[in-house]
């Protein structure tokens, strides 16, 4: 990958910033217009037809702005869709040989051998589509009643739902004036807020082979005003 995964987070995060910078400069320019238009309305300086004429043209002027804006954040995602779509692609030397030959003998697995399977290769694309293929063309037959999950390392794929989601719900927040709380405490700023989202979602992340996410406290800081200091949550 060209940026690795927390990269990718960390540029939707600053994207976010810009855009909201952008929306609230773009609100607030339509309201100035607004009061000075309605002021020229009153004092006869402007008749009613003009003062829409006017109004409609600078909110239509405004939604544009916030969609640009909000376009700004949606296309990390589409970044992100090209690296993975990169990902994707074959690779022989991610292919290990040994489970190859063990797949390709005829022995009939059980599901615990199949989620050994998995677990070996988490880390692994390459690996973990090949075995859920695998899997899902000789489903080993169910005892009992129950049903057996095996839970197979996540795929490009995968990951790109998980950030498209995430970017998607940024790209909502940048256009709306409301924060959740996070139990009961009050963020001490978007960004915080934002750096809550991203951790959120990387909990639906596993790390690829050679990735790690064991530094997402210090990436993405979590404040709280409530706490009167910075504090972290994953």
């Amino acid at each position: 990958m060209k940026k690795s995964n927390i990269e990718f987070y960390k540029e939707a995060v600053k994207k976010a910033g810009s855009a909201r910078a952008s929306i609230i400069s773009a609100k607030e320019d339509y309201e100035r217009k607004d009061k000075l238009w309605k002021d020229d309305l009153s004092e006869g300086i402007l008749g009613e037809v003009g003062y829409n004429e006017k109004i409609e043209s600078a909110k239509a002027e405004m939604n544009e702005k916030i969609e640009s804006a909000q376009r700004l954040v949606l296309n990390v995602a589409d970044a992100y869709s090209e690296e993975m779509a990169e990902l994707s692609r074959l690779d022989g030397d991610k292919i290990d040989d040994a489970t190859m030959k063990l797949l390709n003998s005829g022995i009939n697995l059980t599901h615990a051998d199949w989620q050994e399977l998995a677990n070996k290769h988490a880390d692994n694309a390459i690996m973990s589509r090949i075995l859920k293929e695998r899997y899902e063309a000789n489903r080993p037959a169910e005892e009992g009643t129950g049903i057996t999950i095996v839970q197979f390392g996540q795929t490009p794929a995968d990951r790109e739902k998980v950030f498209g989601s995430f970017v998607r719900t940024l790209a909502h927040s940048v256009n709306s004036d409301y924060m959740p709380k996070y139990g009961g405490a009050d963020f001490d700023s978007r960004t915080s807020y934002w750096n809550h989202l991203a951790k959120d979602s990387l909990k639906s992340m596993k790390p690829f082979e050679g990735e790690s996410f064991d530094s997402l406290d210090a990436d993405f800081s979590v404040g709280f005003d409530q706490a009167k200091q910075s504090c972290t949550v994953f």
